[in-house]
This record gives C-alpha cells, structure tokens and sequence, in this order.
C-alpha cells in the first residue's frame, strides 16, 4: 500500500504540472533566428487538438507576444532557398538519373517563393548556379559530369554553410541545403570532423536534408547524423522509394512548416547566444513549449522592447516533441494569456484535497500511527528541498558537482552552464531538465535530438522520478540517489 501511496502522490505532482497542457501535444522549434529585430521561428507542431490562437517567446527572460499569425510556410507566402548540394565523384554516375529526376520533380512540388541553387562537390566545393527558376534547375542537374576522384563530403558540407553566411538575407527566407550523395567520403586531406560539423549544423540557421544513395550503410548513417544534428530530413531513394517520391516528402515537408514572428524591439541583450522558449496557448489554455536557442545581436538599447518579466500565469515548460498545424485565425497577440485564478484555484485545491484524504485513508489502514515520510520521496509538499547524489554509469562528466541540494532545477546538457555537463556530442546543449516539485523530483526532455530516457522509456512529459532510476540521455547515462 505504500507503494501505492507513492504512486498517488507522483502521479498527483505531474497532474499538478499539467492541469494547464492539453495532452499529448508538442512542439519541435526546427528553426529559431533574428533579423532585422525579428525573432522568427519555424516549427513542428503535433498532437495539437486545439486552435492555436496565441504564441509568446522568452528570450533572456523578456516575454515578447507573437507579431504574425501562425501560418504554414505555403500560407505564409514565406521565401525558401533551397540549394542542391551533389556528390560529382566517380561513385556516383549510376545515380545521376535520379538526381535528375529528383531536382525535376523538386521544382514542381516547391512553392512559387522557392529559389534553387544548384552546388557540386567532389574535392572542391563548387556553386554551378545561383537563383535558377524550376526547369533551369533540371536542365543544370541534368548536365553535371560525375568525373570527382576526392569526396569531401564534411569539408564541402562546411563550405555550404559559409556560402550562406555571406549570403545577403531576404526577410524571414528558410534556408536549406539538400545533399545528395552515395556519402562515401575520401578525403585524403583530412577534412573537418563529424563532430564539429554535428555542432555547427546543430547552431547553424540552415537546414540540412539528405538523399541517399547506394548501400554503403555505414557512409550513409554517418550522413543521417549530421542531418539529425540539423533536424532535417533523410532519405534514401531505393527500391521502397524513388528519387521523386524523396522530392514530394521533402517539399511538402518544407511547406508545411509553421512559421511566426516576435518583434523583440530596442532589447537590452548583449548578443551571444540565448535559450528560447516559445509558448502556444488556445484561448487562455496552454498547449505545449518548445525551446531552442538563438544568436542574438548585441544592442545598445537599455530600454526593454516587452514585458521584462515571465508570465506568472504559465507553468514550467511542457515535454517538446512535433505538432501539426491547426486551421484557425490567432487572436490578438498584443494581450499575454492568462489563465482564470477561479479555475486554478478550483484545480489545485482539488488535487492537493485528494491527495491529502487518499494519504490519510491509507495510511489508517496500514499503521496504528501515523507513518513518517520517506527520504527518497518527501511527502510535504512544503518542503524546501533535496538532497541528490549523481552516479555516472557512462560518459565523461565536465561539471565538478556530484551532490545537489535541489530546490528549483538542475539543467543536463553539454553546454558548460549546465547544472550537470557531459562531454558528449551525443548530448543537445540544453538536453533535459531535473526539477523538484515540493512533493517529487521529476525530470523532463527539453527538446532534445536523442531524446531522454528513465529505465529505457522515453520521457514524452513531466516524469516522477525514483531513486536510483536509470536515467539516459543520447550516450551518457547516470542514476540519482536521494
């Protein structure tokens, strides 16, 4: 029955947590930047039941409510570059019909907005042509000379990326590079590493895709790293799919994107780069977060451009995973939402009732006396803290601390500001957080690329943690005892 008791306790502390989310749904912030004093962010939405009608982002705790509706990237009219990056090596000539094919079926599946450029690589990084039209897109594919001694696929790869950052901005335009390649490198050069072109893709504000080819499995789940790193898309074009097929999965999946903005305005930053959280609500409901981070410029400006402080009505961030869009005009975003003090109160005086007769009916049944708490899960829900003691099982650990007296959070990732800090590409910069909830010590994914798990199930939300639980988050795994 004690068991029992626990159980009621944490599963009442996640409802606590959650009585303002709709379930199930999640969002994937796939791209965040500034420009022109613009936060934009194009994004994944899924389980999404509800109209969105609301969004806020908070940058360096500034809350600032969405300028735009949110609209799919074909709604939108939103301006996509797209350049095709293929493999031109001496492997690749039985593949060239179906790059042809590819880049044919591309221009005809993309929006009117969308401008092609056309790149090769095999020892050297080459840009054929800049700003072609549909057909002008087949027509050069179809004449690329597949004569390349060298593959330089990582070191090409890095180049594409400084390609786009000289290349003037239009707007919010989403930028993307799809590669197209056997992923057999031969580099003799040495080239750049797969783990500093994860990190760069990872930051980068351009999207990397890739369309396989081939049956190199292991060259080909190299690319299909880097492209994870980027949270694009891979394909591989084979007997279950043909080159076209890849084309109408990748341009419907650029349409359907989300995409909105945030004015940040005259913000006090000082540049550098920024956690994000952006909040999407229907009506006064909240819906789900997602976070990322962003580059932002530095200013001169002390005056904030939003309200300096977070919305007191939004509870901790939900679990980030990928929604889908939902048909239905925003409201006014110049108002942050809030959720009615009546229905809070209601709920939570409600929960913490329940909890509190199931606790005392238990525990009559099973003692004479009253029972005392258990150190590993504190049953006063006013208590300040507790205390934690971290034991590696795998990975290397670059923070100092191994004990935490927990009151608030602990952020996991391999950023050196986390609370605990892996040396581990594996690990996103800010993977996962550990919080205490004044009755239990949950964990929760933060949008991580390789998700977060507790005894090998993935944490999708809010989860209660026991002590001594297996907790795994990309190649680091690690145990909490309290």
């Amino acid at each position: 029955m004690k068991r029992f008791l626990r159980f009621f306790l944490g599963a009442t502390a996640a409802a606590c947590l959650c009585v303002s989310a709709l379930a199930a749904a999640s969002a994937d912030l796939v791209r965040t930047f500034v420009y022109d004093g613009t936060l934009y962010t194009y994004v994944v939405l899924s389980g999404v039941t509800e109209p969105i009608t609301k969004a806020e982002a908070t940058v360096g705790g500034q809350v600032f409510p969405a300028s735009d509706s949110l609209k799919t990237v074909r709604q939108a009219g939103s301006p996509v570059v797209e350049m095709l990056l293929v493999d031109c090596s001496n492997s690749m000539p039985d593949f060239a019909s179906d790059v042809t094919a590819f880049a044919q079926t591309l221009a005809q599946a993309s929006g009117e907005n969308t401008r092609f450029l056309l790149a090769t690589f095999g020892k050297e990084f080459t840009v054929l042509s800049e700003d072609l039209s549909g057909a002008e897109l087949t027509d050069a594919a179809g004449s690329i000379s597949y004569t390349a001694t060298q593959t330089r696929l990582n070191t090409s790869l890095d180049q594409a990326l400084d390609y786009f950052a000289a290349l003037p901005r239009s707007g919010n335009e989403l930028r993307s590079i799809i590669v197209l390649s056997d992923a057999v490198q031969y580099d003799p050069q040495g080239g750049v590493s797969q783990e500093s072109l994860a990190a760069r893709l990872e930051e980068s504000d351009v999207l990397l895709h890739a369309v396989g080819f081939g049956s190199d499995t292991e060259a080909l789940a190299r690319l299909s790293g880097l492209v994870d790193a980027s949270r694009g898309i891979h394909l591989e074009v084979g007997p279950d799919l043909t080159a076209g097929e890849a084309a109408e999965q990748l341009a419907s999946y650029t349409g359907d994107l989300l995409v909105t903005g945030f004015q940040l305005g005259a913000d006090s930053s000082d540049g550098g780069t920024q956690p994000v959280t952006v909040t999407f609500g229907s009506g006064s409901q909240l819906v789900c977060r997602g976070t990322s981070e962003v580059e932002l410029p530095a200013s001169d400006s002390s005056e904030a451009g939003a309200d300096t402080s977070p919305d007191p009505a939004l509870p901790p961030a939900e679990a980030a995973d990928t929604p889908a869009p939902t048909a239905s005009e925003p409201e006014e975003p110049s108002e942050p939402f809030q959720f009615s003090p009546t229905v809070v109160i209601v709920i939570g005086v409600a929960v913490i009732a329940a909890a509190v007769a199931a606790a005392a009916l238990l525990r009559r049944k099973n003692a004479p006396a009253p029972a005392s708490p258990q150190p590993s899960q504190p049953e006063e829900s006013g208590s300040s803290g507790i205390y934690l003691r971290l034991e590696v099982l795998e990975g290397s650990l670059s923070s100092q601390a191994t004990t935490f007296d927990l009151t608030g959070e602990l952020i996991l990732g391999r950023d050196s500001a986390c609370d605990i800090c892996f040396d581990c590409p594996s690990l996103s910069r800010r993977h996962a957080r550990i919080f205490w909830t004044g009755s239990a010590v949950c964990v929760e994914d933060l949008g991580s690329q390789n998700g977060t798990f507790v005894n090998n199930t993935p944490v999708d939300a809010p989860q209660v943690l026991r002590s001594g639980a297996e907790i795994r988050a990309g190649d680091v795994a690690f145990r909490l005892k309290f």
